[in-house]
């Protein structure tokens, strides 16, 4: 009984205040704020063309790459998306920079082009760096030295095969044609269940997926296909293999489009036990 009417408790309170997803997923104010401090100060570091100032929140190990990389001023930015991992010690931040885009045969476009930078937390302290293996960061994903010794950068893995635009416009459009046919997907919290979305490309060459989600036991995401040619689909299986009928936190499952580092977030709620939902105030 007194299980009963914890999970009665329970579920009431976060139906009431808050979504689940926000209850479970979202980092904790004051490391939320503290990290978006660290983001605004280093690429308004970038926009004032303050560079060196920029370094006070670069870590240690990443401050080489920092000074070799190329440095570019923006005309300002936006910090679109922050998603945390390692009980929240890790993040992404997905920041919109108003800068240009060197399109062949045009010159240079106003873009807000949206960059992927990597932060960790140590010493209390949220700090940017870089992954060794990741190789150099671009507005379309990560280019790593060429074979050889090359000086040049490639594409990781496949090169995308998209053709020159002809106009400026379609250099634009090119930034963002990958869709899903639903962002929102419900389960069952108490009971197997499954359900799938479909993934469109429909970009003029290819593009990679890769998810990222925090884990939920019996809980599974995964994908058909990891790469996708122009006008292909794939599904995302979604899947539920309960080990209780306890409720269950809503889930963001991140599909991440490379090379463009589009995120498209899919939200996946869990529905409760008849016995429970009956039990819920009205």
């Amino acid at each position: 009984m007194r299980r009963k009417l914890w999970l009665v408790f329970a579920v009431a309170a976060t139906l009431g205040a808050q979504t689940a997803a926000e209850l479970f997923e979202k980092a904790p104010p004051e490391v939320d704020q503290a990290l978006r401090e660290r983001i605004r100060f280093f690429y308004q570091c970038h926009v004032e063309g303050k560079f060196r100032q920029a370094d006070q929140v670069v870590a240690e190990d990443s401050k080489d790459a920092f000074f070799a990389a190329e440095k570019t001023r923006y005309r300002g930015f936006e910090i679109v998306r922050i998603v945390y991992s390692d009980n929240f010690t890790r993040a992404r931040a997905v920041v919109a920079e108003d800068t240009d885009f060197m399109a062949p045969g045009f010159g240079k476009i106003p873009v807000k082009a949206p960059m992927t930078t990597l932060w960790k937390l140590e010493n209390g302290q949220w700090w940017w760096y870089v992954d060794p293996n990741a190789g150099k960061v671009t507005p379309f994903g990560p280019m790593r030295k060429g074979e050889g010794g090359s000086s040049g950068f490639s594409f990781g893995g496949p090169a995308p095969s998209l053709p020159l635009p002809s106009t400026p416009q379609e250099a634009l459009k090119v930034l963002g044609k990958v869709t899903v046919d639903k962002t929102d997907v419900r389960l069952s919290s108490y009971e197997p269940a499954s359900a799938e979305v479909t993934v469109r490309n429909q970009m003029p060459g290819l593009v990679k997926l890769r998810l990222e989600y925090n884990a939920l036991p019996g809980f599974e995401a995964r994908l058909e296909r990891q790469q996708l040619g122009s006008n292909e689909t794939t599904r995302l299986l979604l899947t539920m293999e309960p080990r209780d009928r306890a409720p269950k936190p809503a889930v963001t499952v991140n599909l991440w489009v490379e090379p463009l580092e589009q995120v498209i977030p899919i939200q996946v709620t869990f529905a409760v036990p008849p016995e429970l939902e009956k039990a819920l105030p009205r």
